[in-house]
């Protein structure tokens, strides 16, 4: 699956400030179909661990723990 990191680091943000809203209001909001947004999520949750729910009674996606992603070049 090819994946739009731009846009992954756009989910998470929305995320962290727990403004993602529902997830046709997210798909819309990124110009993408609900399936390119589900494949993203999944993507985010099974390759990168990302521990993403939806709260239905705040009507957006959270994290379940505390974390953050790193996509940055380090130098050894």
């Amino acid at each position: 699956m090819k994946v739009d990191l731009n846009r992954v680091i756009t989910i998470d943000a929305l995320i962290r400030q727990k403004a993602t809203g529902s997830p046709d209001c997210l798909a819309e909001h990124l110009n993408i179909s609900r399936r390119a947004l589900f494949d993203t999520l999944n993507f985010m949750r099974v390759q990168l661990d990302a521990p993403i729910v939806y709260s239905k009674i705040r009507r957006t996606y959270t994290y379940q723990e505390h974390g953050s992603f790193s996509f940055k070049y380090r130098k050894l």
